[in-house]
């Protein structure tokens, strides 16, 4: 297939390229039925821009819709400008998108005010437009230079390039290598290298150009285009003019050749039109009516433009200044004095409209310390956080940071800088902002805005924290009663950090000491003292606080998810789950899904506790897939760790290791205790179905890492170790779990610990208190809300029973704990009680869910067929579970076969058979 492509405003026929061009070209046909990504890569002029405008023209022909937008090498300040570019053509149908979705890309793009939208809800949304548009005819996005468009917009494309599913659209964009062969950033697109032409092709490209050079010329170009594409054109014009008195400097990169070969054109221009040329390259993505504006402060004029446009170095496409080569820009920018290249930021500052990028070409403009500029350079910080163009936001707050005149106000935009930073995943960038912020600051909100961003990446990546010593010195910097409050904020957050991560128990009592001495109605001070409360110690008032706080901290997502942590720690379990759906709805609320998916977490891990497995996988999973799109490795890992104890509960042995390992993976470096803590608990789980029992053992003995969840899994570790011989080993964590059972007044750490004790009197053949305790466990159960557990207990009992040669009695608790697996998907307990409950004498009857009305479902699926199910939209569930609604309607579309239904309508009957809907 022979393609062309336009230079210079000529066309050219693509040389050398039939290979690649045969890829692509099955590539799009494929994009029909199926999505396709690729990142054309290469160096400089090696030919990527020609091929992508050739398949656009091939696309076009070829019945696709066309979408583009192209990156300047110095990107626009404000975030989502290429984003921008590449959607306008299909603004006019935002209305398609569920609600929170459209919210957030119309606020993104400025043309509406709304809650700051975060990156994942701009993306689906993108995502969501597309497939849209794609259901009407297939689309093809071009995306140029992909290294220089801005980072917001980079992030969805990476975003939308990994799924795009079976929408028939075609993605393909383009990337630099640096000299070498480095890619400037990672993307997750599948990679087609452009390598340099053979000999034939270069032959063929410079037999085009060649007029005028003698053979030893031609020789020498091919030596030192070295197969450039764009060097076999470019070399024979410097050859042929002014530049070739100096020579072309072999010994440098061909980029670099390719620089002064076009800076030679650029020297045979009127003066005029060079000035003009060195405002577009400064414009950055200012159009040309702002060029022509800016340039009349010089004395410039649009007769300025012919010459350029007469040589080709210059023309416009779509109002916009458009380089024959981004070389060209850099060369002239490079080549420009200083005090030329202030002078054309000096007159665009003043002309341009958009206040953002006045700022920054003020502040390039500038060269010495201005407050003015460093103000008007953090109200473009605030715009672009209001947009959600984060990492644009925290690099002009940088920026004004660094032409701040005053200590002051340098640390207060030092310590915003880091605080969006640490938001928009930029974890070394967040941490260097810190330490130079914390050198400097003086003013108590800034300071403790600064001790809250050390703490948070401390959670979420595993950057260092506050030592004891840094707490104890930001405590005293905040003296006074007018900074209780702010004290008690740094404390909490120290709270957290040393739960978190099990630090030890001194830090825990100099933080508790310390808080203590607040005097405050702030309702985080009794959360600081249950969470640093010793294990099965604590007082009654502030047990008694804590449900109280539910409603002080409706509003206060941040809190609720603390609440939640410090209610679980005094065994507070309903508390517990009451504070990790609100804190869900309310970050959900917020657009805030990054926050979303760790109060999704722990929701789940709470309704494992309870044996409601398959709600509290699909959960864990949607949370796990939340913290990956929105950057957090540590949360994705404790997710994980969540979803291998829910797979390891069902019995899938594959799908516990596979988490298990993925999380390890994510966590090596700096794992959470919670984490680490509920890895350990499903791989014992594991160890004990395939009767591993040294192994399930050492498991659970290293969940002592976290406190809290090694009292959970008491009756595990008991159970392991009596089997393993060692029942000595657990006595004393057994007196533990009991003491805090008794203080918490726990009936479920009550029953689990009257479980423990069964067994271990069963190990002493104490056949007397081994029946007494199993009928005080089951008697406590009732009491706990956790069949799964008093499935356990039913199950061990009834073994028991039999072995004792009481099979009349070992049969009701067999067959009870038989349908209670059987009811929540736990197949290899379920298998287990079935076949102690034929060895009793009676043949099990398996109920709906054994029958397969739900667990062909995966979590995802039915997550969204139990929201279907109650009454919602497409649409509405989209905006609920981070999908878009195509996507949402191609997991209903395969749900239906797979429940025996036909229609929505018959959602709830088939997910009631199954016990899932409630």
């Amino acid at each position: 297939m022979s393609l062309t492509f336009l230079l210079g405003g000529h066309e050219h026929p693509l040389v050398g390229r039939e290979h690649e061009v045969e890829q692509l070209t099955s590539a799009l046909e494929s994009a029909r039925g199926a999505g396709m990504a690729v990142l054309l890569e290469g160096e400089a002029g090696i030919g990527k821009s020609a091929l992508l405008t050739a398949m656009m023209r091939h696309a076009e022909d070829t019945g696709f819709r066309v979408l583009r937008c192209t990156g300047f090498e110095q990107a626009s300040p404000t975030g989502y400008a290429s984003l921008h570019e590449l959607l306008r053509p299909l603004l006019r149908q935002l209305d398609v998108l569920p609600v929170r979705q459209r919210e957030a890309l119309a606020t993104a793009f400025g043309l509406a005010e709304g809650p700051v939208p975060d990156r994942l809800l701009v993306s689906i949304a993108t995502l969501g437009l597309l497939e849209e548009a794609a259901s009407r005819s297939p689309l093809f996005v071009a995306v140029e230079d992909l290294h220089w468009i801005d980072t917001s917009t980079r992030h969805v494309i990476d975003f939308i390039g990994l799924r795009l599913g079976e929408s028939p659209v075609a993605l393909l964009a383009t990337s630099r290598t640096a000299w070498g062969g480095a890619t400037p950033s990672a993307s997750p697109l599948d990679r087609l290298v452009l390598e340099p032409l053979d000999d034939r092709a270069s032959r063929a490209i410079l037999t085009e150009v060649s007029a005028g050079l003698n053979e030893a010329q031609k020789v020498r170009v091919l030596r030192e285009a070295n197969g450039n594409p764009l060097a076999l054109r470019e070399l024979p014009l410097a050859l042929r003019g002014p530049v070739r008195r100096n020579g072309l400097r072999s010994v440098v990169p061909t980029t670099q050749r390719l620089e002064q070969a076009f800076l030679g054109q650029f020297g045979d221009l009127p003066e005029r039109s060079q000035a003009l040329l060195r405002l577009a390259a400064a414009a950055e993505d200012a159009g040309m009516i702002d060029v022509l504006e800016a340039g009349r402060l010089l004395g410039l004029d649009i007769g300025d433009l012919s010459p350029l446009e007469e040589a080709g170095l210059l023309r416009i496409v779509d109002e916009r200044p458009h380089f024959r080569h981004p070389l060209l820009r850099a060369a002239v920018l490079g080549a420009t004095p200083t005090a030329q290249l202030q002078e054309a930021h000096s007159v665009l500052a003043q002309t341009l409209r958009d206040p953002a990028r006045a700022a920054w070409h003020k502040a390039s403009s500038t060269f010495e310390r201005d407050e003015s500029v460093a103000g008007d350079l953090e109200a473009a910080g605030r715009r672009a956080r209001l947009r959600g163009a984060l990492v644009e936001s925290a690099a002009a707050y940088r920026r004004a940071a660094e032409l701040s005149e005053s200590q002051e106000n340098r640390a207060d935009r030092l310590a915003h800088a880091a605080d969006v930073s640490r938001s928009a995943g930029l974890s070394a960038e967040a941490l260097e902002a810190v330490e130079e912020a914390e050198q400097i600051a003086v003013r108590p909100a800034t300071i403790t805005l600064l001790a809250l961003t050390r703490n948070g990446l401390s959670l979420t990546t595993g950057l260092t924290g506050h030592s004891p010593a840094d707490i104890d010195r930001t405590i005293a910097r905040l003296g006074g009663p007018e900074n209780a409050d702010r004290r008690v904020e740094v404390l909490w957050a120290a709270a957290m950090t040393a739960r978190g991560r099990n630090l030890p128990q001194e830090e825990w009592r100099r933080i508790d000491r310390q808080a203590r001495a607040i005097r405050t109605q702030n309702p985080l001070k009794p959360i600081i003292l249950a969470l640093m409360a010793p294990l099965g110690q604590v007082e009654d008032d502030v047990r008694a606080v804590l449900p109280q706080l539910v409603a002080e901290l409706d509003q206060s997502p941040i809190g609720m998810l603390s609440l939640a942590i410090a209610a679980e720690s005094l065994q507070d379990l309903e508390t517990a789950l009451t504070c990790w759906s609100l804190a869900r709805e309310r970050f959900h609320e917020r657009r805030a899904p990054a926050d979303e998916a760790q109060a999704l977490r722990g929701r789940a891990s709470i309704l494992l506790l309870r044996g409601r497995i398959l709600e509290g996988l699909a959960d864990a999973e949607f949370a796990a897939r939340m913290a990956e799109d929105t950057a957090q490795p540590l949360v994705q890992g404790m997710c994980l760790a969540t979803v291998a104890r829910a797979q390891a509960m069902l019995g899938d042995a594959g799908a516990t290791q596979d988490a298990v390992r993925r999380q390890r993976e994510l966590s090596e470096v700096h794992p959470l205790a919670m984490a680490s803590a509920d890895a350990r608990w499903a791989a014992g789980i594991l160890a004990m179905a395939d009767t591993r029992y040294r192994d399930a053992l050492i498991e659970f003995t290293h969940m002592t890492v976290h406190p809290t969840r090694a009292l959970w899994a008491v009756a595990d570790r008991a159970e392991a170790a009596v089997r393993a011989g060692r029942a000595d080993t657990v006595r004393d964590n057994v007196d533990q779990a009991e003491r805090a059972a008794q203080v918490h007044r726990s009936a479920f750490l009550a029953s689990l610990v009257h479980r423990s004790r069964a067994l271990l009197a069963d190990s002493e053949g104490r056949n007397d208190t081994t029946a007494e305790h199993f009928d005080r466990a089951i008697t406590t159960g009732e009491f706990a809300e956790s069949p799964f557990e008093a499935a356990r207990t039913h199950l061990l009992y009834g073994e028991w029973l039999r072995r004792e040669r009481r099979p009349a009695e070992a049969r009701p608790h067999l067959a009870q704990a038989f349908h209670a697996f059987d009811a929540c998907s736990a197949r290899l307990l379920a298998d287990r009680a079935a076949a102690e409950l034929r060895a009793a004498g009676e043949t099990p009857r398996p109920g709906a869910a054994a029958s397969g009305a739900v667990s062909p479902l995966t979590p995802q699926e039915l997550q969204i067929a139990l929201l279907a199910a109650r009454g919602m939209s497409n649409k509405e569930i989209a905006d609920r579970v981070y999908l878009s609604h195509r996507t949402v309607s191609t997991h209903l579309y395969k749900t239906f076969p797979k429940l025996g239904i036909a229609s929505r309508s018959q959602l709830r009957d088939a997910l009631e058979r199954g016990e899932h809907f409630s």
